[in-house]
């Protein structure tokens, strides 16, 4: 009689019913419905602070630069001072913008005052995965852009609204402007 118990018992604890799994699976499928938006906007969050953080660091790194322009002299309408084995020319003591520059001397530039590991415009163009951001500038407005690798390239690149862009303009205050609306 205690055999029959024991082989009655494991006959219905053989596994899931159909039921079950089919429950169980819906219940994993509202689950992804709703942790997967609340996964995007963290990414996209995500993009939006670093955006923020580049442009703070930016606006430290310029408070350096002007001290150092204040110390050596080169706080003048057109200066300029070594920064590591960089020449940086400066306006008003910081940094200036020349749009004739090419897109690797204006890189180069702002990474000897920021540290930031980006590339050229024309790095990128060559190899969209060189670094985590790109330079890039506009000639005509003497401001300099920080974008995220994966920005477009082609078009007016400008009024991508994912950007951090400095601007140091003749007559002008110096600005850093920081946008997050396509990130």
């Amino acid at each position: 009689m205690v055999q029959d118990d024991r082989n009655q018992l494991n006959v219905n604890h053989q596994g899931f019913t159909l039921i079950e799994l089919v429950v169980l699976i819906v219940i994993l499928a509202i689950l992804a419905v709703v942790a997967l938006p609340k996964f995007v906007n963290l990414s996209t969050d995500a993009r939006q602070e670093t955006m923020h953080t580049v442009g703070a660091a930016m606006r430290s790194a310029l408070e350096l630069v002007h001290s150092q322009a204040v110390v050596e002299g080169q706080d003048i309408e057109q200066g300029q001072i070594y920064i590591g084995n960089v020449l940086l020319p400066l306006y008003n003591g910081y940094p200036a913008v020349d749009g004739s520059d090419s897109f690797d001397e204006l890189n180069e530039q702002l990474k000897a005052w920021m540290t930031i590991d980006s590339v050229s415009k024309t790095a990128i163009i060559a190899n969209p995965e060189a670094a985590p951001f790109f330079t890039d500038k506009s000639s005509s407005q003497n401001q300099i852009y920080i974008f995220f690798s994966n920005a477009p390239t082609e078009g007016n690149r400008t009024e991508y609204g994912c950007q951090v862009r400095y601007q140091n303009p003749e007559g002008g205050e110096v600005s850093v402007r920081v946008l997050t609306d396509e990130c």
